[in-house]
């Protein structure tokens, strides 16, 4: 005879079964090639459940109670150190017991803490709704696309969304920096026609700096940038992102609707397609919370309440000073864009906006435009239409202009290296004004001063003099100066009050209460006390 046994239920069910149709323990045990013990317990507990009955719930607590443990005699003891030291570790839980007596291992102790010492329950999350324009909820997400034209590409996603109405607005980027951020927060504004009151954002450095005494310090670019459109931003606390969850949970929405089953040829293809999906599928599906589509609930209740924008949109291009190099080309993004010979080593005023590149000359008049080139194509534009009015060559008379205009010295030195290097000046020259890269242009100049002294007319020594007596400078964004000078001139004055003010108000205090000082304000009064003798 054959069984084919899939559990223990069934295991069990064919013992019984056997044996009350007269098959033996022996027999039962070379049939299932299980122990003796075993057919025993088993048939004792069905034989005790037909006799004395049975209960499901009692049953299966009987089958979960626990051996004796070495640590029963010292639970109550663990938990007086827990109500006297509520966050003390294990290793110490440890060490306090085998001081009274206890022989056993950490593991098991361990064990218990788990079970004596749970984890707090996080708090839930109780979500609240806004009123219509009063607040938006922005965020980031990467994703992974591999475009059909073109190789697989890490994108980011730009969400935004209003809290009341559920409208959304995307948008996909290759960058996530400062100003791809408030350009597409410009975009944003302009799809929804308004803006809310607040909006509700992580603690990236492009909009957070850092946190000080459990409170944000804000970016102040991003501050004048947000200022301009009247929204207040609000930084969620880290590490709870279900604070804004209204604009983190519309993100499987994108993967799951927008991306799921779909191929794009690239990332201009990939955008196309996001207006429409915006429109056609975005604005018009059911809502899970509100149960109505975002753009109806939009048109009937939130588009009015938005803040207007304002008349002139936010300057959003990024200004930079850049030195042109000595053939004529500024380097931007390791692509170079050509200005005019005659601003050869000057430093001049780069302005990029997303699609376009504007150089001014150090009197801010505009010298040249150019389409703002892919970020790391490495391209040089043709400068021929642009250098035409002089020949570029690489003597000394197409820097000479631009290396005496640094100084008084420079004429000295330059005719110093006329007669120290009568074949090679050139390249001294054009040496020296590379450094107006790293170094001040007054910097150089002494340094050229002190090398006239010493007869010292040669670039590798005027490098040396100015690494030894100079501090390089960067050529910084002018942004995020000119946004803190106008922050520090938007905020109050703070006045510092003299400690003494804050003594006659504890005077004043006591007169009208009637009541004793306390210690400390006393040692407050006699030190003062005693600096008022000392003085007079």
């Amino acid at each position: 005879m054959t069984f084919f046994i899939r559990n223990r239920e069934e295991l069990e069910h064919h013992l019984v079964a056997l044996h009350g149709e007269g098959w033996s323990i022996r027999g039962l045990v070379r049939q299932f090639s299980i122990s003796r013990n075993t057919v025993r317990r088993i048939l004792r507990k069905y034989a005790d459940q037909r006799e004395h009955g049975h209960d499901i719930v009692l049953d299966k607590q009987k089958k979960n109670i626990a051996r004796p443990s070495k640590l029963d005699p010292f639970e109550a003891q663990i938990k007086e150190i827990f109500e006297e030291y509520p966050g003390l570790t294990g290793q110490r839980v440890f060490e306090k017991l085998q001081d009274s007596g206890y022989d056993g291992g950490i593991s098991i102790l361990r064990e218990r803490l788990r079970i004596l010492r749970p984890s707090p329950k996080k708090t839930p999350v109780v979500r609240f709704e806004t009123e219509p324009g009063l607040q938006g909820q922005m965020d980031w997400s990467p994703y992974t696309i591999n475009f059909t034209h073109s190789e697989k590409t890490l994108v980011n996603c730009f969400s935004y969304i209003l809290g009341f109405s559920r409208r959304q607005y995307i948008d996909f980027t290759l960058r996530r920096d400062f100003y791809t951020l408030i350009r597409r927060h410009q975009d944003t504004f302009n799809h929804f026609g308004g803006v809310p009151h607040h909006c509700l954002y992580d603690s990236e450095k492009t909009v957070v700096l850092r946190w000080e005494a459990g409170q944000p310090v804000f970016n102040p670019a991003y501050s004048s940038f947000i200022t301009h459109y009247h929204c207040r931003p609000i930084a969620c606390q880290r590490g709870r992102p279900q604070t804004k969850g209204k604009v983190e949970r519309p993100f499987q929405y994108v993967e799951n609707n927008l991306l799921a089953g779909r191929k794009f040829r690239d990332l201009d293809d990939l955008k196309a397609f996001a207006i429409w999906w915006l429109r056609e599928k975005s604005d018009m599906h059911n809502h899970d919370t509100t149960g109505r589509p975002p753009l109806e609930l939009f048109l009937e209740q939130e588009q009015d309440a938005l803040q207007p924008l304002p008349l002139h949109p936010y300057d959003c291009a990024e200004v930079y000073l850049r030195v042109c190099d000595l053939e004529g080309y500024i380097e931007f993004e390791t692509n170079r864009y050509p200005v005019p010979y005659e601003y050869v080593a000057d430093i001049l005023t780069l302005k990029a906006t997303e699609h376009e590149v504007m150089i001014y000359s150090a009197e801010l008049a505009l010298l040249v435009r150019h389409q703002r080139l892919p970020v790391g194509s490495v391209t040089m534009i043709d400068g021929n239409g642009i250098h035409s009015s002089r020949k570029i060559r690489y003597g000394l008379e197409p820097v000479q202009d631009q290396f005496l205009a640094m100084g008084d010295h420079s004429r000295d030195f330059l005719e110093g290296l006329k007669q120290q290097h009568p074949k090679n000046c050139g390249f001294h020259a054009r040496y020296i004004l590379r450094q107006k890269e790293k170094y001040h242009t007054d910097d150089i100049e002494k340094a050229m001063a002190h090398a006239c002294r010493y007869h010292a007319y040669d670039c590798k020594a005027i490098e040396r003099i100015l690494g030894a007596k100079s501090s390089p400078r960067t050529l910084e964004a002018v942004r995020n100066e000119k946004a803190s000078a106008e922050l520090r001139n938007a905020l109050p004055k703070i006045r510092q009050r003299p400690l003494n003010e804050y003594d006659s108000l504890l005077r004043e205090i006591k007169k009208d209460d009637n009541r004793p000082l306390r210690k400390d304000q006393e040692e407050s009064e006699h030190f003062e006390t005693e600096n008022n003798s000392g003085s007079a």
